[in-house]
């Protein structure tokens, strides 16, 4: 029993996440009668093809915003990669296994300037990734000259991620699911067990106590940056394996603020020190769940932006009082020993 209660309390934001997801469905069910029939199958498709390219990005977002940071660049870093790739492919007549390492070299080098700023220089992460956001957009513009790069450009191979996958009765995974869900698996890791990820936990809990204890606050800082471009350059070939094509205004643009509102809402604290892997998952799910339903029910695509407002601000309510309650609960565990 008193398992159970401490599992309840250590992951009643999960719970809650979990809640909002099943009433939303059911909610949809009642609007449309016909929502658990045939087409459910489809729907929940929807669901988890939408959810890739944001839970990929969120695992980087998510460490961001423990150290009590964040990066409004990684949309733009994702166009940027995406299209340096996609011209080469046309261009250059690439391979694709080239043109997958280019990408995550130009993520990688890219976070990295964003991570020696704010790190080493010392600037403040939002007037940094402010800065950088329009460089890479600017940059994605000028190289491409404002036109955008087609299917028939990209080599053959770029869709089999997300046209072919596993199928689980009538549900199915495609590779690119099943493959931004193991690297949410390898970040679980990564965060609770290994050392680089305790010190994550540690500078955003207490930056003066995790330096006293000899964590070196500016490689940690240094290495989530970098780490986050490059799973933007993965999301950068994910975006071309997903929609098969590159758009300079298009590509990316709005991710920052889905993959930051999955953050916040799978309960990462942007206090700092506080984010588990399986949180920013259901905020992924529950902002594609919302993204589907919209659709589903007939709301009008102009509503979504409201919905993913109003759905912050309720977690960041539900969150508080969360925090509130959790902090009692110690707090009357502790007399109780004393």
């Amino acid at each position: 029993m008193n398992g159970i209660k401490r599992f309840i309390n250590t992951s009643i934001k999960e719970l809650v996440t979990l809640g909002i997801i099943v009433f939303i469905f059911l909610v949809s069910g009642i609007a449309k009668a016909d929502l658990f029939s045939s087409r459910f199958p489809s729907i929940v498709n929807s669901v988890i093809l939408w959810m890739p390219l944001n839970l990929t990005m969120a695992m980087g977002m998510m460490m961001v915003v423990i150290v009590r940071d964040i990066d409004l660049s990684i949309g733009s870093l994702v166009a940027f990669s995406a299209m340096v790739v996609g011209i080469l492919f046309r261009d250059a007549g690439i391979p694709l296994w080239l043109g997958v390492a280019l990408c995550l070299l130009i993520g990688t080098l890219c976070g990295a300037l964003n991570g020696f700023l704010v790190a080493h220089i010392k600037i403040p992460a939002i007037i940094v990734t402010l800065g950088t956001m329009n460089a890479f957009r600017g940059f994605t513009f000028i190289i491409s000259r404002g036109a955008h790069i087609t299917t028939d450009k990209m080599p053959a191979g770029i869709k089999v991620p997300v046209q072919e996958g596993l199928w689980l009765g009538e549900f199915l995974f495609p590779w690119m699911v099943l493959f931004s869900f193991a690297v949410a698996v390898l970040f679980f890791f990564i965060l609770r067990y290994s050392h680089f990820g305790r010190e994550v936990y540690a500078v955003g809990s207490n930056r003066e106590g995790a330096h006293l204890r000899g964590i070196n606050c500016k490689k940690t800082e240094f290495l989530i940056f970098t780490i986050t471009g490059f799973l933007a350059g993965i999301t950068g070939l994910m975006s071309i394996s997903r929609f098969g094509y590159v758009n300079p205004s298009n590509t990316g643009t709005g991710l920052e603020f889905v993959v930051i509102s999955a953050t916040i809402i799978g309960g990462v604290s942007v206090s700092g020190g506080k984010g588990s892997v399986a949180g920013v998952f259901l905020g992924c799910l529950l902002l594609g769940t919302v993204n589907t339903m919209i659709s589903t029910v007939g709301i009008p695509g102009t509503v979504q932006r409201f919905c993913y407002g109003f759905i912050i601000v309720i977690a960041l309510l539900i969150d508080q009082v969360i925090t509130e309650h959790q902090q009692k609960v110690k707090l009357r565990e502790f007399k109780e020993r004393v």
